[in-house]
């Protein structure tokens, strides 16, 4: 593969794998990081790269394994100086009560949501991100995670009920 394809592979997939990232790990600097260091990775295998194949699952299995790889590190970075994204910083004021109080909720809720993910086990948030975040098909998922698609199908299924169990907990509280 030469670099001409290459970057339409970039300029196919780049939105795809980038919205995984954040997903996964939800700071825009860790995002960005994860994202460079896949293309980087995909960059250096491109020989074994099919393009006839399904590049997107192969993208997607070079990110998950480099989140899983990295994801200790992205823990004890949090846990000595937790970081703030410049998105979290800079939210705007709505013009009137009304919008705030929207805005308030629905802040609170994603931010919820997000906790929530958080929570969920390894498996079943990379599911779960995978398939909403970066729109994968359960297919895609399963062959990026080297699983079966009943795998998959199970592992979305348990996901979306702990998720669930979740956000009735902290309505209820």
């Amino acid at each position: 593969m030469d670099n001409y394809e290459f970057q339409a592979l970039i300029d196919e997939y780049g939105n795809t794998i980038y919205r995984f990232c954040k997903g996964m790990t939800y700071t825009t600097e860790d995002a960005e990081d994860l994202y460079q260091q896949t293309f980087l990775t995909a960059f250096e295998k491109r020989n074994n790269l099919d393009r006839t194949g399904n590049p997107k699952a192969y993208l997607m299995s070079i990110a998950s394994n480099l989140w899983r790889n990295q994801k200790s590190t992205y823990a004890r970075h949090q846990r000595i100086a937790p970081t703030v994204s410049y998105e979290e910083v800079e939210h705007g004021v709505p013009s009137n009560s009304d919008d705030m109080l929207e805005t308030t909720i629905q802040t609170d809720e994603e931010a919820t949501l997000r906790e929530s993910i958080d929570k969920l086990p390894d498996k079943l948030k990379q599911v779960i991100v995978m398939y909403y975040s970066s729109e994968m098909s359960i297919e895609d998922i399963a062959k990026a995670l080297h699983i079966p698609k009943g795998t998959v199908k199970s592992r979305l299924h348990n996901a979306k009920e702990r998720l669930k169990e979740m956000m009735e907990r902290e309505v209820n509280v």
